[in-house]
């Protein structure tokens, strides 16, 4: 794979308004109190099963989440149910995402308990807005000098975790995050620095911009790619976005070295075809952890499955809805539990 030539700066910044002004044409409506959690919003008896929101003051900043208890949690009073961090991308919500991607169905139907927090904006200090201080992860793909860059998310998902661990009956052996771009950014973050907690991640549309700590563990990876993303092309080069133009590698190179930082046994990437589908999972390390992508062609930057937004093709591809990413997510979770002789 060869990477495009670059863009001229000049047209970057050109393109980079004209998608901004068309991004400000698609959010005519303003944030309704109902797409982010906050103090306003009722918490209900922890044993009570559907939609629950929560707050939670962290690292000097209010963090809002949205969890979903599926049916059944009641009537099984000694059971301990798998948890599913689901991690917005930048200009989303937990509670978006919960609805748009479909978390809520899944969590019913395969008795998941899915807790979906929003991220802090990108000025922290003010109130967020979808195009110009849109809700972001710090997962370490920001320059460090800038606002948003300077929180500890970590902090905050070590907090989260705790919270909800203490409230609701969680198998600590089945607990897993899955994210869509700079959310799927966040969630290959805590695989590396949160080893210890997750027994699986998942990314739709991101890369990792973290290094693992030499202690690290394997923990198993489940990534998928548009083929046809403007915005995190699959060779790499400038990809223009509302608030940044930026560079990304090429992604075979990154998930080869990710799936030798687990573990895996280096093999030649031989990719199977279905289709418009392409896969490839790498051999399990001997703890048992592996690497696999999937690669959608004809697909965009969107969450494969989800809800279609008004003029979606235009900002960030065209769409190939062949998987459904969150079922296709769950079943690599469903198997995976991380190795119980480890601490939580």
């Amino acid at each position: 794979m060869t990477a495009p030539p670059p863009i001229p700066p000049d047209r970057a910044r050109w393109l980079g308004v004209i998608v901004l002004a068309v991004l400000a044409l698609a959010a005519r409506r303003t944030e309704n109190p109902e797409a982010f959690a906050n103090s306003t919003h009722p918490r209900f008896d922890d044993s009570q099963e559907g939609r629950h929101q929560g707050t939670i003051e962290v690292a000097g900043h209010s963090w809002s989440f949205a969890l979903h208890v599926p049916a059944g949690y009641e009537a099984d009073s000694d059971r301990q149910w798998p948890l599913v961090l689901a991690l917005h991308g930048a200009s989303g919500s937990g509670t978006a995402f919960l609805d748009e991607a479909g978390w809520d169905d899944l969590a019913d139907r395969e008795g998941v308990i899915i807790a979906a927090p929003s991220g802090l904006p990108m000025r922290p200090e003010v109130s967020p807005s979808r195009v110009f201080n849109p809700r972001l992860w710090n997962s370490r793909q920001h320059p460090p000098d800038r606002p948003r860059s300077q929180v500890d998310d970590l902090a905050f998902f070590d907090a989260l975790l705790d919270e909800i661990t203490r409230r609701w009956r969680i198998d600590p052996d089945r607990i897993y995050a899955a994210g869509h771009s700079n959310g799927g950014a966040m969630a290959l973050r805590l695989a590396a620095e949160r080893s210890e907690v997750f027994a699986a991640v998942a990314s739709v549309a991101g890369l990792r911009y973290v290094e693992p700590p030499n202690e690290a563990r394997g923990v198993s990876i489940l990534t998928i790619f548009g083929g046809a993303d403007p915005l995190l092309p699959t060779e790499g080069g400038l990809s223009v976005l509302p608030w940044e133009v930026r560079r990304t590698p090429e992604i075979l190179p990154e998930l080869k070295r990710y799936a030798a930082q687990i573990g895996c046994p280096q093999v030649d990437t031989v990719i199977e075809h279905d289709g418009p589908m392409h896969f490839f999972f790498y051999p399990p390390s001997p703890e048992g952890a592996t690497l696999g992508f999937i690669l959608l062609d004809r697909h965009g930057h969107a969450w494969p499955g989800g809800q279609a937004r008004l003029a979606e093709p235009l900002l960030i591809g065209p769409r190939n809805d062949l998987i459904d990413a969150t079922a296709v997510i769950w079943k690599f979770f469903a198997h995976r539990r991380r190795r119980s002789d480890e601490p939580s």
